[in-house]
């Protein structure tokens, strides 16, 4: 099933550095946030939106949560229209922000979250089951009737987590859940997203520039930049999308010049070195190209010329290149 569907989504604004740009009549000068996005988000796990930050994914967030109108393009979340349905959109999806400022300092964050449950229109006795099993959810029992203002960062984190969760939304929006938090703290929210969260049938939509916390998370990745889609796609297809070459390391027994001989006529091989030897073993790094041609070649001459494959490892392209690949490779391709 597909939780959200976007179709040539876009949104511009307005540039505004002087008062004068705010005049009707100039000819204004436009900046383009998101430019022409079209997606499908499958219902449970986390899917990512991977950028630099100014990539777009914060304004195509707002977009599908019906905070900011698209300047063109559609949307549906959970086959409702963001602009044409807007009250039933919202009523299905959740927004974690790390924004601070979007709390009351001076409530609690029980009476924080009593007041967001007002606005929902929740039931005063249905809110305040909530509420409790919320703050039991992310740790917060203990801290519950402490002043906003004397939370710290983890905490708050927390709590705009809750408060995301207070209307039980099918889909949750969440922006940047571990900017400004220590190791630790950013684990514990890493794991009860996935866990709590999207492990409860939720579907997650993460945006964020942190690779590591993307890689361990999400399901699927859209890499946005300039507002545009530059890779979609599991981590394991990404790789095999911008991964042209890998390096396989070997353990082998009886290997003998004559072997390295026949691997180096190999097509898709393109470096084969011994990096050290001793009683009888050889360790063994190759550079190679379309793997799934090459290893069967590769370990078919190893036996026909007696030799014993121990051991085999293949290096993944981390997630830093992939993402380093779809920016350049994208930039290149409108260069031209």
């Amino acid at each position: 099933m597909i939780a959200i569907k976007a179709k040539g989504l876009t949104k511009r604004f307005p540039r505004t550095s002087r008062y004068r740009d705010l005049l009707p009549f100039r000819n204004r000068e436009w900046v383009m946030a998101v430019d022409n996005i079209s997606l499908d988000i499958e219902e449970e796990g986390v899917f990512g939106l991977l950028g630099p930050n100014g990539a777009g994914k914060t304004t195509l967030i707002k977009m599908l949560c019906c905070l900011v109108l698209p300047t063109s393009g559609t949307a549906q979340v959970c086959g409702y229209d963001v602009v044409k349905e807007e009250p039933a959109v919202k009523k299905l999806v959740g927004l974690v922000s790390a924004e601070e400022r979007s709390f009351y300092w001076r409530l609690t964050g029980r009476e924080n979250l009593q007041f967001y449950a007002s606005l929902y229109h929740l039931p005063r006795k249905l809110a305040r089951k909530r509420i409790s099993e919320l703050l039991h959810l992310v740790g917060l029992t203990g801290e519950a009737d402490i002043r906003f203002q004397n939370y710290s960062t983890g905490m708050r984190q927390k709590l705009a987590i809750a408060r995301g969760l207070l209307s039980e939304p099918r889909v949750l929006f969440v922006d940047e859940p571990t900017r400004s938090l220590d190791p630790v703290s950013a684990q514990a929210v890493r794991c009860f997203l996935k866990e709590k969260v999207a492990g409860e049938g939720k579907t997650v939509v993460l945006a964020t520039h942190n690779l590591s916390e993307a890689e361990q998370l999400c399901n699927r990745l859209a890499i946005m930049n300039h507002g545009r889609i530059n890779a979609l796609g599991s981590v394991p297809e990404l790789r095999s999308l911008f991964q042209t070459k890998e390096k396989c390391r070997m353990q082998v027994r009886r290997f003998s010049d004559a072997i390295r001989s026949q691997l180096c006529l190999i097509d898709g091989i393109l470096d084969c070195r011994v990096t050290d030897q001793y009683d009888g073993f050889a360790n063994l790094e190759l550079m190679i190209s379309k793997r799934s041609a090459v290893l069967p070649r590769v370990l078919q001459t190893m036996v026909h010329g007696g030799a014993e494959v121990c051991d085999c490892q293949l290096g993944e392209l981390p997630l830093e290149e992939i993402f380093v690949h779809a920016l350049h490779g994208a930039s290149k391709e409108e260069g031209k």
